[in-house]
């Protein structure tokens, strides 16, 4: 199950490591309950592998092969303490929403288009590409962005830099 909180642009401002959350994995969660995660990781594991580990010894020939399978207890009581974990600590995902106004889509396009690996031309999209993009709304905002690029382009005269990252001077191909 999993549970998201919404938060205002006002709230989101807020810094994770402020409230003392911290990201682990991917997912934010409260440092407090890492550490508690992690100390009850150890004090399931640790007394579980020492007890295999006597009982194993005890009865088996074999001590390398002893030591395995105490280890494999030991690593089974880790899983256990983490399924523990997630049930008791639920993940502090912070979700915030934001409409952008067609403007404002056409500027993280071109901001997208300006990085290193620029972000490709709608020409090199395939029939089923150009009709995603179409369905959810993108393809006029990133053939605005395209439009806008070449303007940008033209008007630079020298060395000119493609949607896709590559550059070229005045006059050459890409």
């Amino acid at each position: 199950m999993e549970r998201k909180h919404i938060m205002s642009e006002e709230e989101s401002s807020t810094s994770p490591t402020e409230e003392g959350l911290v990201e682990v994995w991917g997912d934010v969660v409260s440092e407090r309950h890492v550490k508690v995660s992690v100390l009850l990781g150890a004090g399931l594991a640790v007394p579980t592998f020492l007890l295999a580990h006597r009982g194993f010894a005890g009865t088996m020939d074999n001590q390398d092969l002893a030591k395995t399978f105490a280890m494999l207890a030991g690593l089974a009581a880790c899983l256990v303490a983490a399924l523990i974990s997630a049930r008791l600590f639920e993940p502090k995902r912070i979700v915030s929403e934001r409409t952008l106004d067609r403007e404002q889509q056409v500027e993280a396009a071109l901001e997208l288009a300006r990085q290193p690996l620029g972000m490709g031309r709608l020409a090199d999209l395939d029939d089923e590409g150009r009709e995603e993009l179409r369905r959810i709304g993108l393809y006029e905002v990133f053939e605005e962005a395209e439009r806008r690029l070449a303007i940008d382009e033209s008007a630079q005269g020298g060395e000119t830099e493609a949607i896709d990252g590559s550059s070229t001077a005045a006059g050459g191909t890409r």
